[in-house]
């Protein structure tokens, strides 16, 4: 058992991981780091892991399989960030067989950033599961694959997995957080191992994190905090919206291209913000701290680890300090949320209550209808249409003018792009696959801006932000907790209605994820 794992699962230590951006290509400044970094930390016990990203930002990088793979070998416990942008299902099965084969078992699970560079221009986002999916598809590989060969079902070994996942906890609108939270539970249930909390300067959200999972989930689950050592230029980069998930506020970078006047440009000011919230995070109750920076140093890492130490038992009184949030009425989820304290224990906390929107989009109405009159089992409009879509299916002449109507129609309202395993049910009536660059079916990725927009396009509002308060008007964002089944591409331009009532569709199909959280 690795290290990283061990210490995580017995809960006796604070567990540190540090991350590393491989850059591109085999040599330069940001793989002599890495390699530097990992030759210091195999001979000390300060760190219990290295974590890799996967072509972070959605740039070309070097492999970090391959990265962890030589740094296991100098005797360090990598953690490999297994991002599905720019893999198939298939692929995915087969990096991951390749990574057991490697030794390789710490995997940190997530959806990834869009391409936004590569050769000759930006490669195709791939995103055919995400990281809900991903991580069942991977519980399933490591507890060992039921594949069929021939008339056989056969179980391949398994591969012992410890698999992590991410929340985007510091999100500022109602939807955008609730979904990520939403999202949580979902990969909680789909077999993710412990959790890793996205970056972010507003300590209030360290303590909602800790409390959603809790008090509300009931969970004893690893956590982990990010902590970003964060100098003026990443600050810089942060702020103009350019980090999918990561937010800057302006008052935050004000107050670090300040410090970076002085001799030391800033480097012991930012030492020693990072050192406090790691404090906060061990006072808190989470189970480790995630350490980032660029081109992250290891005795950087040492002072900030010792200063920790020596605030001890004083973390309290740094909470306040740490308040870097949008001023523009920042969203938390509890009655007390704005406060600056720790929680009690064994509490109960309460969830804010805030006013429903009204839905003013007529196509929204019409397709409850339409589906209260058609869709719904063993009503009589369900009835009549399966029992057309039985005839279509055997008679190609009506078909083809059956899929010629369904494709015009969902044209005109939804910009269909004939994936024919529809969704829309489960998004109310928005459409994941022509409105997000991502094809997010089953919630939002942790990319959205501040303000609620897009990753990609900034100017557009995120597609869930608009299916959450669809949701919440009609009472049902319990619906946005299911989990759906993936795309299954063999459906491609035939007919979605005739795929829903002959059960062909992502309905007819099993996923084998518990509904509700096991506590």
């Amino acid at each position: 058992m690795s290290r990283f794992k061990q210490a995580l699962q017995e809960g006796k230590e604070f567990v540190i991981t540090c991350e590393h951006v491989p850059g591109r290509g085999l040599t330069g400044k940001r793989m002599d780091s890495i390699l530097e970094f990992a030759e210091e930390a195999a001979g000390s016990e300060l760190i219990h892991g290295l974590s890799l990203t996967d072509n972070a930002g959605g740039n070309p990088a070097f492999s970090a399989d391959i990265l962890g793979f030589n740094l296991l070998a100098m005797g360090v416990d990598p953690m490999i960030h297994f991002s599905t942008k720019d893999m198939n299902r298939n692929a995915i099965e087969a990096r991951a067989y390749a990574l057991k084969k490697c030794g390789l078992t710490n995997l940190l699970i997530i959806t990834g950033d869009y391409p936004i560079s590569g050769f000759m221009g930006i490669g195709a986002p791939v995103f055919d599961l995400d990281s809900v999916m991903a991580v069942h598809y991977l519980k399933k590989i490591s507890d060992g694959l039921e594949i069929q060969e021939g008339k056989n079902l056969v179980t391949l070994p398994g591969t012992d997995f410890f698999l992590g996942a991410v929340v985007s906890s510091f999100k500022w609108t109602e939807a955008s957080l609730m979904l990520q939270y939403y999202k949580l539970e979902k990969k909680i249930r789909a077999g993710a191992d412990f959790i890793v909390s996205q970056l972010g300067y507003d300590s209030r959200k360290y303590v909602e994190l800790i409390r959603y999972v809790r008090n509300v989930l009931g969970l004893d689950i690893p956590v982990m905090g990010s902590v970003y050592i964060l100098s003026a230029g990443a600050a810089r980069f942060m702020n103009s919206g350019e980090v999918p998930g990561c937010y800057v506020d302006d008052r935050l970078l004000k107050a670090i291209q300040q410090e970076a006047k002085a001799e030391d440009k800033g480097r012991a000011a930012r030492l020693e913000r990072a050192a406090r919230e790691l404090a906060i995070l061990k006072g808190l109750g989470y189970n480790g701290a995630h350490l980032e920076g660029l081109n992250l140093k290891f005795a950087d890492v040492r002072t900030v680890l010792e200063r920790s130490e020596e605030i001890g038992d004083n973390w309290p009184d740094y909470l306040e300090e740490l308040n870097y949030s949008p001023q523009d009425h920042p969203f938390f989820l509890f009655e007390d949320g704005e406060q600056f304290k720790a929680p009690p224990k064994d509490e109960v906390p309460v969830i804010k209550k805030t006013r429903r929107r009204r839905i003013g989009s007529l196509n929204f109405w019409l397709m409850r209808l339409f589906h209260k009159l058609i869709f719904v089992e063993n009503k009589l409009g369900y009835r009549f249409m399966r029992g057309i879509s039985r005839f279509a299916d055997k008679h190609e002449g009506f078909l083809n003018f059956f899929k010629f109507m369904e494709h015009t129609a969902k044209k005109m309202i939804f910009d269909c792009r004939k994936c024919d395993d529809c969704a829309l049910f489960d998004t109310f009536y928005i459409c994941p696959v022509s409105e997000c660059p991502k094809g997010m079916r089953i919630g939002p990725c942790g990319g959205s801006r501040s303000n609620g927009h897009c990753e990609v396009f900034e100017e557009r509002e995120c597609i869930w932000e608009r299916i959450y308060w669809r949701a919440r008007r009609v009472n049902e964002l319990e619906d946005l907790k299911a989990i759906g089944a993936p795309r299954n591409w063999a459906l491609y331009e035939t007919s979605s209605w005739i795929n829903y009532f002959l059960k062909r569709d992502r309905t007819g199909v099993k996923v084998g994820i518990p509904e509700k959280i096991k506590r």
